[in-house]
């Protein structure tokens, strides 16, 4: 331990590093533009980053016409800068840019706890030798911006957790609150939903300043308190005003464009997050039939992440309850949409939601093993042994939780009519998918497919309310929250073919239950 200790890692290194991969990752991604001359656009014919790129043109020229942003405009805002000089990467210095402001801060925040050595190996472990996470720094995500401004809100933080006494008056402590909350609230204009870790930052914000009056007489305390509170809102409206003056003048509304196609068009099931949750971590494939597709079966170490992560909620400093309750918060806010799916994570990179996680999520499952292994006063042997045995008893009660499928309402099929058309009928108990034994298709026919359903007659939502899911005996209807209906008509895409033989369904819920702990839930069935 006590090299680890007293091993200094030069932050140029760190830095520098990060520069090196980064450069890598990006150039030799293979949709990086012009690096297929099959499909010479690379990225930019994708989805996202096609819109990234179509609206920093419109920016450019000032072209602000419903079309051209379907995303909110802060990120296409700063390519449009560069643009003009860097036609084809016009995002490359700014994700750079967030890739080294994060990986500073993250090794400032690590610090506090272990070496920098330590901290070292954990981002490169976990964010520059990770290849699906680099490449989501490399690739254009709008979430590139938010590890950028979440480093800086971090970092302001830090500092102020720092800060022994207030010595600032009134006038200058609403300033900092100001500009802290200023910048914190350009996600409004970035990604909207990011701007949920308010409700974690913005009091701790208050916590520390509250710390650092200690000694001070209460009337004084209070009101500047209070100052720093107004101060706080009143930056936070930076952000949502710009947020709703974008979509008035682009949509004609103050809730257009965006948050009509995320939170509407996608869905929102808060009721659903202990499982939604639950299967984008732990089991991937019991109702998503997206086998060995969970984080935990491609990292296993995250394990030991969860248990540092309640155990930091628990009996953590300030600062760690603060980062805790931050990560716990963005799966709280990102799990319950519709459409992300355990299908999606790495298949369309949807993992990049979390990426700037992964470093914070390998400091607490080392701060675990630190735990276990440290001495203490007791005698050594004896305490490590009641540490050992308690982190495997911890870790043995996370694996023990598991899904258990059942079956739910018999289903009689009606009809097999034409164009793919299936009628078919239940007895109105709950339904959380119904599988299709004998359909046949891609996957893209089957998960990207225009398929239709009818529910007791009531047209259901492809994405927001029902997915089809490709399944080895056929086609998987997964509902987003439980059905309770007794007549039901599907209607697949056209790519989805009927059965060569005798068309069966089966209907079935699924719940948590305890059984033997296991490390991979998602095995394929």
């Amino acid at each position: 331990m006590k090299f680890l200790r007293e091993t200094r890692v030069p932050i140029w290194l760190i830095l520098g590093l990060g520069t090196l991969v980064y450069c890598y990752f990006y150039l030799n991604h293979p949709a990086l533009p012009g690096n297929n001359l099959e499909y010479p656009r690379g990225w930019w014919g994708w989805f996202d980053q096609g819109e990234y790129i179509k609206a920093a043109a419109a920016i450019g020229v000032g072209d602000f016409s419903p079309a051209k942003h379907a995303y909110p405009p802060l990120y296409p805002a700063i390519g449009s800068v560069f643009l003009s000089v860097l036609p084809v990467h016009p995002f490359f210095f700014f994700n750079l840019l967030g890739l080294l402001a994060f990986s500073y801060v993250f090794v400032a925040f690590a610090t506090r706890y272990v070496s920098q050595l330590e901290a070292f190996v954990l981002l490169a472990i976990s964010l520059y030798f990770n290849e699906i996470i680099i490449l989501n720094f490399a690739i254009p995500w709008t979430t590139t911006g938010t590890a950028l401004i979440y480093a800086v809100t971090i970092y302001q933080l830090l500092q102020k957790s720092k800060q022994e006494k207030l010595n600032d008056g009134m006038a200058l402590a609403s300033i900092k609150a100001f500009v802290f909350s200023g910048i914190f609230s350009l996600l409004a204009i970035l990604r909207p939903v990011d701007a949920g870790a308010a409700a974690i930052f913005y009091p701790a914000y208050l916590y520390f300043s509250y710390k650092s009056l200690s000694g001070t007489s209460a009337p004084r305390r209070n009101a500047l308190l209070f100052a720093q509170t107004i101060a706080l809102g009143a930056g936070l409206l930076i952000g949502i005003g710009l947020f709703l003056l974008f979509n008035l003048e682009v949509h004609g509304h103050i809730l257009g464009g965006y948050f009509k196609s995320t939170a509407v068009g996608s869905g929102y099931f808060p009721l659903e997050l202990p499982r939604k949750i639950f299967s984008l971590v732990f089991d991937s494939n019991t109702a998503f039939l997206e086998p060995n597709g969970s984080l935990v079966t491609h990292f296993p170490w995250l394990v030991l992440s969860v248990v540092g992560l309640v155990a930091s909620l628990v009996r953590g400093s300030a600062l760690l309850r603060m980062m805790a309750a931050a990560i716990c918060l963005q799966f709280c806010l990102y799990a319950p949409y519709g459409d992300l799916l355990p299908n999606g994570v790495y298949r369309y990179y949807n993992i990049h939601y979390f990426k700037w996680m992964f470093p914070y999520l390998a400091f607490f499952g080392w701060l675990v093993v630190r735990w276990v292994f440290e001495g203490s006063a007791a005698p050594r042997a004896k305490n490590l042994a009641i540490r050992l045995l308690a982190a495997v008893i911890t870790v043995a009660a996370v694996l023990a939780v598991q899904y258990k499928v059942k079956p739910a309402s018999p289903i009689a099929i009606e009809q097999v009519g034409p164009g793919n058309t299936i009628s078919f009928s239940a007895n109105g108990d709950g339904i959380d998918f119904i599988d299709f034994y004998g359909l046949a298709g891609g996957f893209n026919e089957i998960y990207l497919g225009d398929h239709h359903m009818l529910a007791d007659g009531k047209p259901l939502s492809r994405v927001r309310e029902f997915r089809l899911l490709p399944a080895p005996w056929g086609v998987r209807v997964f509902f987003n929250r439980r059905v309770r209906a007794k007549e039901f008509l599907l209607t697949p895409d056209k790519g989805v073919n009927p059965p060569s033989g005798e068309l069966k369904i089966k209907a079935s819920t699924y719940r948590f239950s305890l059984g033997w702990p296991r490390l991979v839930h998602d095995n394929p069935q």
